[in-house]
């Protein structure tokens, strides 16, 4: 998926998690509401500037906003795990198994 595209959904998941409309956020970011509206569309990229300001809004790091490995499609997550699965030997995959239990059961 394009970068711009996940950036501007992780944007708006941080900004509803914040209880923020898109013009409160853009009165806080200083730009214009409609431009937030093109980056959570996925449609324009923001600047360094912006994404720093993000972070210390939303108190977060900057690569939190680049985290998308839970906007993945669960066919996706399942070919991850497949592909995992495929490089562990007997030791290592008893291991991922009693792990997986705990988090499962």
């Amino acid at each position: 998926m394009d970068i711009k595209l996940l950036l501007g959904k992780r944007i708006r998941e941080y900004r509803l998690k914040h209880k923020l409309t898109q013009s409160q956020l853009a009165e806080k970011l200083g730009i214009d509401d409609k431009h937030l509206s093109r980056i959570e569309l996925g449609k324009n990229m923001p600047n360094p500037q912006l994404l720093e300001t993000l972070s210390e809004i939303f108190g977060i790091e900057i690569k939190d906003l680049f985290e998308f490995s839970h906007l993945n499609t669960e066919e996706n997550i399942r070919q991850e795990l497949h592909k995992i699965i495929e490089t562990l030997d007997n030791e290592q995959l008893v291991l991922a198994i009693k792990y997986l239990r705990t988090f499962v059961i």
